[in-house]
């Protein structure tokens, strides 16, 4: 691809990933996305050949951000949560396509972000038969509720005041109430 046409795709994935953080894959409009990214719909289309390919691309990337820097490992997961946090801090738009991505269809799913799911809950899995982790919560139930956890408490630091002792005392208890939740009975 030419630099002229990535740097078009480029500004359509940025577009298209502030659009589907505020309206989800079923809010989210075509038009409004071309627009933001100074491109013609055609020109879109010749990129993504519909909305649920464009947020397949832009899921795709954001999950790829989120594990990369906030790798999840079962020998340390009040860490990842720790991690995780950080991440959704920096990154708003990741936590709020993070919960769009919990609300839409199960259907609608890109399947890169079935695959972040499915390497994850595994993790977790060997780390319950490793007796890493309490048996006593599902894998799946587990992976909800630590990034449910991680983005809910980063969240609402956002919406907060600006106070660096706040987030660090919201980090801080976010890490230490996973700890809690996942110590082996």
């Amino acid at each position: 691809m030419r630099a002229a046409g990535q740097a078009t795709r480029e500004r359509i994935l940025t577009a298209a990933k502030a659009e589907f953080a505020e309206f989800g894959i079923a809010g989210a409009r075509i038009n409004r996305i071309a627009a933001a990214a100074h491109a013609s719909k055609d020109r879109l289309y010749a990129y993504f050949p519909g909305k649920n390919e464009l947020y397949a691309a832009v899921t795709e990337r954001w999950t790829s951000e989120t594990s990369n820097e906030a790798a999840m490992s079962a020998d340390d997961l009040p860490a990842y949560a720790g991690r995780l946090f950080d991440h959704f801090l920096a990154h708003p738009d990741n936590a709020r396509l993070q919960a769009w991505a919990e609300l839409e269809p199960s259907g609608e799913i890109p399947q890169v972000l079935r695959r972040t799911i499915d390497t994850k809950i595994a993790e977790l899995r060997r780390g319950q038969r490793e007796g890493l982790i309490t048996t006593d919560i599902p894998a799946p139930i587990m992976l909800r509720m630590l990034t449910d956890l991680a983005r809910t408490s980063a969240t609402h630091t956002m919406t907060g005041s600006s106070d660096a002792g706040r987030t660090a005392a919201q980090r801080a208890a976010t890490v230490s109430a996973v700890a809690r939740m996942v110590a082996p009975a």
